[in-house]
């Protein structure tokens, strides 16, 4: 694999297009793991953040409304509402993982929000890359999982805390 050019392109919420949520709908099928929004969803999204490898869409990731039932599948209903935003919609195509393109696609969605409490899920099995850049970004594993749709394995909820805020004892 040769790569001279990889960039990023972060969007706001008053610029996502029906062309870039369809385009980034398009490559999140790809993933297999989520029920697929459509364009009309993709653009409640408070940011979307898309890489591109030599002009080539190679991943993607969105900041969400907090609309999703995980945390009160995770037992974390008395939550809900401190939480404003869900991490989530992640792919990178699989020549390019391993590089470190989810990691920078998070950072970048996570920017701005430090005086916010962000969620995210994903499966739980050892050496997910995802948990990994979770965790590397301060979320920690919080509830009880939960078996998936999708496959055999089971989903957990993690969470990050704003600014000044450690863990979740600090809301109880």
């Amino acid at each position: 694999m040769k790569l001279t050019n990889l960039t990023y392109q972060v969007v706001e919420k008053s610029n996502i297009t029906d062309e870039i949520a369809q385009v980034f709908a398009e490559h999140l099928t790809k993933q297999g793991k989520v029920t697929v929004p459509s364009v009309e969803k993709l653009k409640t999204c408070d940011k979307l953040v898309l890489c591109f490898a030599d002009y080539a869409l190679i991943g993607i990731g969105a900041l969400k409304l907090n609309e999703s039932p995980a945390l009160k599948k995770a037992g974390l209903e008395s939550l809900q509402d401190t939480f404003s935003f869900e991490l989530g919609y992640f792919f990178v195509s699989e020549t390019f993982r391993g590089l470190g393109v989810s990691t920078a696609i998070a950072r970048l969605l996570l920017l701005d929000k430090t005086e916010e409490n962000i969620f995210a899920t994903t499966e739980l099995y050892v050496n997910n890359p995802m948990m990994k850049t979770l965790e590397k970004l301060g979320f920690k594993h919080y509830g009880i999982p939960w078996k998936s749709i999708w496959h055999d394995g089971t989903i957990g909820v993690f969470l990050k805390f704003k600014k000044g805020i450690k863990t979740k004892a600090d809301f109880d």
